[in-house]
C-alpha cells in the first residue's frame, strides 16, 4: 500500500488531522496577527487568507514553553507548541519520505539516509538560510533562542498549515523548503555541486551566486543568476532560494557543457 494511502487512511480515521478540543485560547493581538500573517504570506508557505480562526493555532506553533509558563495567561489558557510539534515532526518525515519513494527508484537504506535532511539538527539552519523568518516570531521568555527552539517551531509550523490546510498544501510547503536539499543528495539532480566541480576542474574562475525577491507582494518568489568568473551564465526563478539557485546552475553547467 502507497504511503501516501496508509496517511490518507490514518487522517480520514480520525487518528490525525483533528485538532482536539480544549480551553478557548486567548484572542491574538493585531500586531502579532499581522506578523504571522505577513509570514505565511511569504515564499515558501505562500498562505494568504488565513482565517481568524486559525490564528490561534499558528500563534501556538510559534510560542515557546517559557512564555507559555511564564505568561499574562494562565497556563491553562496559553498553550505552548509541543503538541504542535510532535505532529509536525511526522508530517514533515511522512511527505519527504513519500516523495523520495514516488520519485526516485532507491533503496531503502539509500532513502533512509536522504531522510536525514529533516533531521532536528539541520532544521535550524534550513531555517537561516533560505531566511523563512520563523527564527523571528518565535515567543520565548527569558530564554536564549538555541537551534533546538527554532527547529522545534519550524516542525509546530508545519503541523499547524496540515491541520488547517491539509496534507496537499502541506506536503507543497515541505517539498518547496526541501527541493534543494533533496536534489544536493542527488548526484544527478545536484546541479549546484556539479557546476562547483566543473568550474573547480576547469579553472575557470570565481563562482558567484546573486539573490533577489521578485513577483507580487502576495506571492513573491526568489530570482537567483550565478555568474562564473564574472560572466552570468546561468538565471533561475523558484519560491525558493535554493530551488532557484538550483535552476540557475543548470542552466550555466548546461552552457559550459556545450562550449
Amino acid at each position: 500500500m502507497r504511503l501516501s494511502t496508509i496517511w490518507e487512511k490514518l487522517r480520514t480515521g480520525g487518528l490525525l488531522g483533528q485538532e482536539p478540543r480544549g480551553p478557548p485560547e486567548p484572542p491574538v493581538s493585531r500586531d502579532r496577527e499581522a506578523e504571522m500573517r505577513a509570514l505565511l504570506a511569504r515564499p515558501p508557505f505562500g498562505l494568504t487568507e488565513i482565517r481568524d480562526a486559525a490564528l490561534p493555532l499558528y500563534d501556538r506553533a510559534l510560542t515557546h514553553r517559557s512564555y507559555a509558563n511564564g505568561g499574562e495567561y494562565p497556563k491553562t489558557a496559553v498553550d505552548d507548541n509541543e503538541r504542535l510539534e510532535f505532529l509536525g515532526n511526522y508530517v514533515l518525515d511522512f511527505v519527504i519520505a513519500d516523495h523520495l519513494y514516488t520519485e526516485y527508484d532507491l533503496p531503502p537504506g539509500e532513502m533512509n539516509r536522504r531522510l536525514q535532511v529533516t533531521r532536528n539538527t539541520k532544521l535550524a539552519d534550513i531555517v537561516r538560510e533560505q531566511g523563512l523568518g520563523i527564527d523571528g516570531v518565535i515567543r520565548r521568555r527569558g530564554q536564549a533562542l538555541t537551534d533546538s527552539i527554532i527547529a522545534d517551531a519550524f516542525e509546530a509550523l508545519i503541523g499547524a498549515i496540515y491541520l488547517d490546510r491539509g496534507l496537499d498544501v502541506a506536503r507543497e510547503v515541505v517539498l518547496a523548503i526541501f527541493e534543494g536539499e533533496i536534489a544536493e543528495c542527488d548526484t544527478h539532480r545536484n546541479y549546484r555541486g556539479r557546476l562547483q566541480e566543473f568550474v573547480a576542474r576547469e579553472n575557470l574562475g570565481g563562482l558567484e551566486y546573486a539573490f533577489r525577491q521578485t513577483g507580487p507582494g502576495s506571492s513573491p518568489v526568489w530570482a537567483a543568476r550565478v555568474a562564473v568568473g564574472g560572466t552570468p551564465l546561468g538565471e533561475g526563478e523558484a519560491r525558493t532560494k535554493q530551488g532557484a539557485a538550483m535552476l540557475a546552475a543548470r542552466e550555466a553547467l548546461g552552457r559550459l557543457e556545450e562550449a
